[in-house]
């Protein structure tokens, strides 16, 4: 058995070798306390897996800073003891396994195999690292797909064991951490598209209409969003928005303007980008947030960026000296994915690299594209190949 040690990156950097003295913190005995070369090979492996039991294991309790990349037999292992383990350890698993991914030494299909497995946990901490993971794989699903059926099919089927056990509505002698898990929850079988969960959130909606700020706060988010995926109209449109223009709540603005970027019709969405210039309903400072908001969806993405690049002598000139300016910037390079979308990233921007205010964040963000749509080109046919087969019930 090899245990080696290196420095983990994600993105780009400068290998300096540097070499640290790791606590291996094992559960097994007759391994070292500590890694101190760049590898090790411990002898007598057959030997080490008869006198202990359960899978091998290094920085137990999380305590060490550092990530373990598991392989072969030991990876195959864990995993099989993966629903054994406490919630702590499996946070872990999960965790780790997601970096690996994130800095390409695995796949992101190989995470759909851990996260299978804890379709019932109950934990925040896990079912915390499970949507975490699903927000990782969403990444290469296209909307209005094949893949994306079955990528709702899968979140709906992670999500169902805690639905079922927790629903919308708080119980009485619940724990705080089920209070927790509700707003988790929601927001995945809500993301599914669920029919049931959907009908469920238009009656909570429907009692609550004449005081949508009074919904309860774990699933009002949901609650707002789920009615303007589904039951969109212009009257819909308008109330958020005379609410958003009076609501003193910041929490209860943001999660208005988090649904207002659902809106699929072209009249809707032309309304509510009017609405941007007028500091009385969208403030400058709050801009950058439903620009963000609206360019994380098919159907508003194009219009807001091209909005954004017409109306760019504007933003300049009302949020030129506050600190959500280079937002504009930066939230286009965390969101945009394809080709398309970075030659007219590069396009628009590579022209301003001489404003030294914003040419740091548009180099980066023109390497944040480019690695995205590279990263989605090598790895979306296996990951949609993992989904189907995972989505199945």
């Amino acid at each position: 058995m090899k245990i080696s040690q290196k420095q983990f990156f994600i993105g780009e950097h400068e290998d300096k070798n540097r070499l640290w003295v790791v606590p291996l913190n094992s559960n097994w005995k007759g391994l070292p306390d500590t890694l101190e070369t760049e590898s090790i090979e411990i002898p007598g492996y057959a030997a080490l897996l008869a006198e202990n039991k359960g899978a091998l294991r290094l920085n137990t309790e999380n305590t060490a800073h550092y990530i373990t990349d598991y392989q072969g037999d030991l990876l195959d292992a864990v995993l099989s003891e993966l629903v054994e383990l406490d919630n702590t350890s499996k946070l872990q698993i999960v965790q780790e396994r997601r970096l690996l991914a994130e800095a390409g030494h695995i796949s992101y299909a190989d995470l759909l195999p851990v996260v299978d497995q804890l379709a019932q946990e109950e934990s925040y901490l896990v079912v915390a690292a499970v949507s975490q993971v699903i927000t990782a794989l969403e990444r290469f699903i296209d909307e209005g797909t094949e893949a994306e059926k079955a990528f709702k099919a899968l979140i709906a089927k992670l999500a169902r064991y805690n639905y079922d056990r927790l629903g919308f509505e708080a119980k009485e002698s619940e724990s705080d951490e089920d209070e927790l898990v509700r707003q988790l929850t929601i927001s995945m079988m809500i993301r599914s598209n669920d029919e049931e969960a959907s009908q469920v959130a238009s009656q909570i909606f429907a009692a609550h209409k004449d005081n949508l700020s009074g919904l309860p706060a774990a699933i009002r988010s949901q609650v707002l969003i789920n009615e303007m995926k589904h039951h969109e109209t212009k009257e819909l449109v308008a109330t958020y928005l005379d609410l958003y223009t009076h609501a003193t709540d910041a929490a209860f603005k943001r999660q208005l303007a988090a649904a207002l970027a659902y809106a699929t019709d072209a009249e809707n969405i032309q309304t509510l980008l009017a609405t941007w210039k007028d500091k009385f309903v969208v403030k400058p400072q709050d801009l950058s947030a439903w620009y963000l908001q609206f360019l994380g969806h098919q159907a508003t993405q194009e219009t807001v960026w091209v909005w954004a690049r017409e109306n760019w002598d504007w933003i300049k000139a009302a949020l030129g000296g506050d600190m959500s300016f280079d937002s504009f910037v930066i939230f286009p390079s965390h969101i945009f994915k394809t080709e398309q979308r970075l030659a007219e990233y590069k396009a628009f921007y590579e022209p301003q690299l001489s404003d030294l205010a914003l040419s740091r964040n548009i180099r980066m963000g023109i390497k944040d594209i480019a690695a995205r749509v590279e990263l989605i080109k090598r790895e979306k046919a296996a990951v949609e190949a993992v989904v189907a087969k995972y989505s199945k019930a």
